[in-house]
């Protein structure tokens, strides 16, 4: 993969995520579509840490010093639109895994992953350095949305894999709201 990608599998986000852009959500008042993504490898956070990126990690509660082991996480963000307001050319490629069905969401649908229980995430991120410092925002990101303790969410989503299978005319509209089970 080219050196200004970092490729993460298998992680999850840490807090609450605001794909949605919802300053209401954010602890500070941002508008900002982003998350705290764990970096589960060392390597990873080492490297990210020696190339000047804000790698975080969490402290231990009181009582806790002893057998604590930080986790590492970074600030990823979501962008669709440039400063100016425009559509991006490129624009990330969020996809939401449910079961075996995935559905690619658009700048209005990411924001359900801000309600949804995610089991894990796979990101390929872009650096990106500016006047204002290093960041990393979303080129891919696969989220696998957690069902085992749902039995209400497994059962649309078994449906809806036999329900495809069933019939091949079926098309999902991501601009349908109705049309998400969630």
């Amino acid at each position: 993969m080219r050196n200004n990608h970092v490729f993460i599998e298998d992680t999850r986000f840490i807090f609450s995520t605001n794909f949605s852009g919802d300053p209401e959500r954010d602890k500070y008042g941002s508008a900002e579509r982003k998350a705290n993504l764990v970096i589960p490898d060392i390597n990873i956070a080492r490297q990210l840490i020696d190339e000047g990126f804000n790698v975080k990690m969490t402290k231990p509660k009181e009582g806790e010093e002893e057998e604590f082991i930080p986790t590492y996480y970074v600030v990823i963000k979501l962008a669709y639109r440039d400063r100016n307001g425009e559509p991006k050319q490129w624009p990330p490629k969020v996809l939401l895994i449910v079961e075996d069905n995935m559905t690619e969401l658009d700048e209005e649908s990411v924001k359900c992953i801000d309600y949804i229980w995610i089991d894990k995430v796979n990101v390929v991120l872009n650096k990106y350095e500016s006047d204002r410092g290093k960041s990393l925002y979303v080129k891919t990101l696969e989220v696998f949305q957690r069902t085992e303790d749902d039995p209400i969410l497994a059962k649309y989503a078994i449906r809806g894999r036999q329900l495809h299978d069933e019939d091949d005319d079926i098309n999902f509209n991501p601009q349908n709201d109705e049309a998400i089970p969630f």
